[in-house]
């Protein structure tokens, strides 16, 4: 298990490698719950792979890239777990943000291991991952921030210092702090965009989620996902193609589990 202060280094490196142009969006309404999400980075070889449940934790099916040299020639490969969605329902993003502003989240005891991994497997719920991540300290979040959804229709964006909850029935989160947008990277266009389009049109679809994220996407966008939480439907657009919705099967990848898949070799899907 990695050190916490390597994994602080990695965060923020990680954090800096980005582009710091991804873009999240939530709609909940008529018991409807659907949230995507652009990752914008500089490398195009992302992967989605699951494990299953064991014991009484929950399956999670990840998103992401395995990390080889960003973290200089000394470092082991790893993969690192950009978005994931669990057999519960519950989703969750990371997004950099303004570095150094918020000391709120400083006290408490440190967690030795991967935040991402112990909210998705032990966590059904926002309140439930809110509650595990504000009870350590949150200081290694100091360039980030995290955007957990659940089916029922919560979301929060959680900061190093506060936690912004979802008050209507639609959300959208780049990379500043909506607690405090004068921090840095506020005005941003495309959370303007993805409000924009939000305030349009906010029918809980998956239609509606791809053509908001369409309107934030950058020339970094290496994929998209769309999650219909209710409906356990998963689909993602590969390096900006919002035509061609590709398909997958979150089911069956939480029930079976599965090694690396390539993005870029899953299957068309049929709606």
């Amino acid at each position: 298990m990695r050190s916490a202060p390597f994994l602080c280094l990695a965060i923020v490196l990680l954090a800096a490698a980005s582009t710091g142009a991804c873009t999240g969006v939530v709609i909940s309404r008529d018991g409807k719950t659907l949230v995507g999400v652009n990752e914008d980075w500089f490398r195009p070889d992302a992967y989605v792979w699951a494990s299953p449940a064991p014991g009484r934790l929950h399956a999670v099916v990840y998103f992401g890239y395995e990390a080889i040299n960003e973290f200089g020639p000394n470092e082991h490969p790893f993969w690192y777990e950009f978005e994931g969605v669990n057999d519960a329902g519950l989703f969750f993003d990371s997004f950099s943000a303004p570095c150094g502003v918020e000391e709120g989240g400083t006290g408490g005891r440190r967690y030795v291991g991967r935040m991402e991994r112990l909210i998705m497997q032990t966590c059904g719920s926002v309140e439930d991952a809110v509650r595990v991540m504000t009870q350590y300290d949150r200081s290694y979040m100091d360039c980030m921030q995290y955007l957990p959804v659940d089916r029922s229709g919560a979301a929060a964006v959680v900061e190093a210092g506060t936690v912004v909850w979802m008050e209507d029935d639609t959300l959208a989160v780049t990379n500043f702090h909506l607690s405090d947008p004068s921090h840095d990277h506020h005005p941003c266009w495309r959370y303007a965009a993805a409000t924009r389009a939000l305030k349009a049109n906010s029918e809980p679809s998956v239609g509606r989620i791809t053509y908001t994220l369409s309107t934030a996407r950058t020339a970094s966008t290496q994929y998209s996902i769309v999650c219909d939480l209710a409906e356990d439907v998963a689909y993602v657009y590969y390096l900006g193609n919002f035509a061609r919705p590709l398909a997958v099967d979150l089911k069956t990848l939480w029930s079976e589990g599965s090694s690396y898949v390539p993005l870029s070799s899953l299957g068309q899907a049929e709606n």
